[in-house]
């Protein structure tokens, strides 16, 4: 619809008001709308929006509010760790970050938080959108190979815990807290198992899925208790849990005949003690996800966001779980698709990332 244009004497411009004279909660409501990324650049704009931005009392209303959907960025490949492709998905684009020199080979992620190999085989601690290393973590006591399982971001910032595992006869696990800054052993489980994948923190427990068999294991990362909850898993392979408000979800494959033939999300019913199935990826975008031939695929999720990729025809493919909405992002152009490796984890900027940096 055309609008027709007033005359010079009829036209009011809008009122400027300068925001150095809006109320200092004021200008805390407008700021608090944002996303810590963004956030991080406009301490850059002035004394004053620094100084806001770094006060007390808003990093502490930060906090307490929801977390931004614009701070969610799935990192899924690399070119040789020397920079990664970020996918965000509100934006639905690709972005280039750049990595630690030393990050080599990621383990686990929570928050702005990565936790992984430095090119000399140690463990180390990485912030991914300062790009600094935050600390060198000292060796594990050496029971059976431990392996980083899980990191845990936690609250007052900038403290983590890292749980790591080692399988054998049994599990056997250790933990670092950033505040002693060293290893504990705590807690065995007489299991024995190929594997323990991936694992979420919920309600202050740690879930945790066991491969080869398959079965869901809590950790408590304070008494260092193991339990095996009684619940049937779904016969799934390339399985992987995540959270969503409180409730955990299960993505895996289904096969038959030896093909993987549908991909499906269920949710754990607690009280029932069942996997309930919420959907399977529609037929047609399971097709041309499964390309040439689907023998595995890799999921990131975080916030109910999922992120699917086929390793043999690199496709990729997300899902809004509270949204029900399938959709195939545009094709990564940051990084060329010969130098593609994948790096599958996803974070979010941390609020202490304001308080030392303008951002990158």
């Amino acid at each position: 619809m055309e609008m027709e244009q007033s005359s010079g004497s009829d036209h009011h411009p809008a009122p400027f008001f300068p925001w150095d004279l809006l109320p200092f909660a004021l200008q805390e409501s407008i700021l608090s709308l944002l996303p810590v990324s963004t956030l991080a650049l406009c301490q850059s704009v002035s004394r004053s929006w620094r100084s806001t931005i770094r006060s007390p009392t808003f990093l502490s209303s930060l906090r307490r509010r929801r977390r931004h959907a614009d701070d969610l960025y799935l990192i899924l490949f690399t070119d040789n760790f020397s920079r990664a492709a970020a996918y965000r998905p509100s934006g639905d684009r690709w972005l280039t970050l750049a990595l630690p020199p030393s990050l080599f080979s990621p383990l686990a992620s929570a928050g702005g938080l990565v936790v992984a190999e430095d090119d000399c085989g140690r463990l180390a601690v990485y912030d991914l959108f300062s790009g600094a290393s935050l600390a060198l973590l000292p060796n594990m006591a050496s029971v059976l190979q431990p392996y980083a399982l899980a990191l845990i971001d936690e609250f007052p910032w900038p403290h983590y815990t890292i749980v790591a595992v080692s399988t054998g006869d049994r599990v056997y696990s250790q933990v670092f807290d950033s505040r002693s800054g060293r290893w504990e052993l705590k807690g065995q489980f007489p299991g024995r198992f190929a594997v323990l994948g991936n694992a979420v923190l919920l309600d202050g427990l740690l879930l945790v899925l066991s491969q080869g068999p398959d079965h869901l294991l809590t950790f408590d990362p304070i008494g260092g208790d193991w339990n095996l909850i009684d619940v049937a898993m779904p016969p799934v392979v390339c399985s992987h849990i995540f959270d969503l408000e409180h409730c955990l979800f299960l993505v895996g494959g289904l096969e038959e005949v030896g093909c993987m033939a549908r991909v499906g999300i269920w949710e754990l019913d607690w009280p029932k003690k069942e996997w309930r199935l919420i959907c399977f990826m529609p037929d047609g975008f399971f097709r041309k996800f499964g390309g040439r031939r689907l023998d595995h695929f890799e999921t990131v999720a975080r916030r109910g966001i999922v992120c699917f990729y086929n390793t043999l025809d690199a496709a990729v493919l997300m899902f809004d779980l509270p949204a029900r909405r399938w959709w195939w992002p545009p094709p990564c152009d940051v990084i060329t698709r010969s130098r593609m490796f994948w790096f599958g984890h996803a974070i979010e900027p941390r609020i202490d990332l304001l308080k030392g940096s303008s951002g990158r």
